[in-house]
């Protein structure tokens, strides 16, 4: 007889054999050691009862009994091991391999090439049933439960055409969605994107290498100029154009830069003899002093330096200049561009200061700015400046009478004219000046006539045509005749005097603002006498047909241009400014140059690249 006990651990009941009462053992479910209760006297009573309905059990051993009661779970029976297989050809390697049928469906390296191939399924063969028929018809033809083609004709119903086919034939226009802004301007906007990427791509590197260029080529031309090889006069004109190199807005600190150029430029000029090449430099340098003065604002940016400042160097270089007549030929510059850059009141103070003494010098210095304040309009002033002019010979002891101031109070009709002295020199003055106040005055016939006469020489007459091709000039008088008059004079023999090398060089300048031929006007220059300033007016003439040209030019242009004078240094300058201004790569060019004209040539293609920005 079995007895019913429940586990004290884990709650479970199990039955366990009569004869394991007060025997202990092992739970079956939760292994644990528990005691079998002993029999009650009427659980006894109740096993030795004997059954009617069910026989009595055979013996056994109870030991083992019990302890396979207690024992572990006994091992499950293994199932039979499917020892079919899946056979395909590798995708990879296509060798013949067989998988277990385990991975079918799964994913496994294929034994040769090791590659990572998926395990088909087995495929469920059920034995065919013969009640079971396949319904299929002739190829091609329509199952009866099979939708019908859209599109198709049949028999059983009227046909109709497919919207997907009207659409293909074109019947029905296919309806595009309208395109965003975005969609419209994509291209244009990213092509446009792609130009200015590039553009300033090229444009940065560009630059970059101009600067690079740029700073080699200044470098050159300072070295030259700081060198013991350089003269007094070369090394003048290099640190003038280096000053008006740094006059450009677009350099670092151009007024002190520019200043000190100038410094250099005066200190080389002063150390140099007395000369018309000399003073034709100075005339340079003082005109373009005018343009390092400015306002109290543009000092304060380091745009310009004050005028009370640049006034003294100006004065000193005008002071410095030692021929009387070119002198007053840098004068009418300065005045000129003194009345553009509206100082109009530096002007006769200025005078007053380069011309110590109450001259004659004086006097002539006066009577020339006067003019040129006729010209600018400033009426006031000019009879200030002719009455300053005129006081000076109200002493006893006048000055020698001069040909500007006869021809300032003729033109303004001053009836206190000085006396004319018995000099000849005198008399020639006032036979000069009064041809050229009848011009200025608009009586050009009674000019005309007056100035044919040959009572006073030959130089004289000349000098009293050009003071009537000056006003003619001055007045644009598309009258040519006088100007003629006064170039034909030249031509024949007053080019060749030394002594009118001045007037002849201010005559080529007049000609110059006219539209004579430069041919002819070059042919004068080569006739003037003093070697220097037939450079200048040869210079003259070959920056005027620079000023004409847009393309470059020849490298032989400045060549007819007198070695023997600066000025075919500066022409050389010149020519290398004007063709690298109009993109010819003359850096190549100026390397094959010797000194001193390979520094002016490198000096001009840093003036060159510099307008080249503008």
């Amino acid at each position: 007889m079995a007895i019913k006990i429940t586990c004290p651990h884990c709650k479970r009941g199990m039955l366990v054999p009569e004869q394991m009462a007060g025997k202990t053992g092992r739970c079956k479910a939760c292994k644990q050691v528990l005691t079998v209760p002993e029999l009650t006297a009427n659980a006894a009573t109740q096993a030795e009862a004997p059954s009617r309905e069910v026989p009595p059990p055979p013996a056994a051993d109870v030991e083992a009994e019990a302890a396979a009661l207690f024992a572990d779970e006994p091992k499950p029976v293994e199932a039979p091991v499917d020892t079919r297989q899946v056979d395909l050809n590798c995708p990879y390697c296509d060798e013949a391999i067989h998988f277990p049928i385990d991975l079918a469906g799964k994913r496994a390296p294929c034994p040769e090439c090791k590659q990572i191939i998926k395990v088909p399924e087995l495929v469920k063969k059920d034995p065919k049933d013969w009640r079971k028929v396949e319904a299929r018809g002739p190829t091609g033809a329509r199952l009866p439960d099979a939708p019908a083609l859209e599109g198709a004709w049949g028999s059983a119903r009227a046909a109709a055409v497919g919207k997907q086919t009207l659409v293909q034939a074109g019947v029905i226009p296919e309806k595009e969605l309208p395109r965003t802004t975005w969609q419209k301007l994509r291209w244009p906007v990213l092509g446009v994107a792609l130009l200015f990427f590039l553009g300033g791509t090229g444009w940065m590197g560009s630059r970059w290498w101009s600067q690079r260029a740029l700073g080699r080529l200044l470098d050159e031309a300072y070295a030259y100029s700081a060198s013991a090889d350089a003269k007094p006069v070369e090394r003048a004109a290099l640190e003038l154009q280096a000053a008006q190199y740094c006059l450009n807005p677009k350099t670092e600190s151009p007024a002190k830069n520019a200043n000190e150029h100038f410094g250099k430029a005066f200190a080389a000029l002063r150390s140099e003899t007395k000369s018309k090449e000399r003073d034709a430099l100075l005339i340079d340098l003082a005109t373009a002093e005018v343009d390092l003065g400015g306002s109290k604002e543009e000092a304060d940016r380091e745009r310009a330096i004050p005028w009370d400042k640049t006034q003294p160097a100006l004065e000193a270089a005008l002071r410095e200049i030692g021929d009387g007549e070119a002198r007053l030929l840098a004068l009418r510059a300065v005045a000129s561009r003194l009345l553009a850059r509206g100082q109009t009141d530096r002007i006769v103070p200025m005078v007053h200061r380069v011309y110590a003494a109450n001259d004659a010098d004086k006097a002539a210095a006066l009577a020339v700015v006067a003019f040129a304040f006729l010209k600018g309009n400033e009426n006031t002033k000019a009879e200030k400046s002719a009455a300053d002019a005129l006081a000076l010979y109200d002493n006893k002891s006048p000055p020698p009478l001069r040909a500007e101031v006869v021809a300032l109070a003729e033109t303004l009709q001053i009836k206190k004219v000085p006396k004319v002295e018995k000099s000849d020199e005198d008399k020639a003055n006032a036979h000069i000046g009064k041809v050229e106040g009848l011009a200025r005055r608009g009586e050009w016939d009674a000019a005309r006539k007056l100035a044919s006469g040959d009572a006073f020489g030959e130089a004289a007459r000349f000098r009293a045509q050009l003071g009537l091709a000056a006003a003619a000039v001055d007045a644009q008088n598309p009258d040519a005749v006088d100007l003629e008059t006064a170039m034909k004079t030249a031509e024949a023999r007053a080019a060749a005097k030394p002594e009118l090398s001045w007037q002849v060089y201010r005559l080529i300048l007049l000609a110059l603002r006219t539209a004579m031929p430069e041919e002819r006007i070059e042919a004068l220059a080569d006739k003037i006498g003093d070697v220097a300033l037939r450079g200048r007016a040869q210079l003259a003439v070959f920056r005027a047909r620079l000023e004409k040209a847009k393309q470059p030019v020849e490298d032989t242009a400045a060549d007819n241009i007198d070695d023997k004078s600066s000025a075919h240094l500066l022409a050389a300058l010149d020519l290398a400014r004007h063709n690298t201004r109009y993109g010819s790569n003359y850096a190549a060019v100026i390397q094959a140059w010797p000194l001193p004209r390979k520094a002016f040539g490198a000096l001009g293609t840093a003036r060159g690249l510099q307008d080249r920005e503008k």
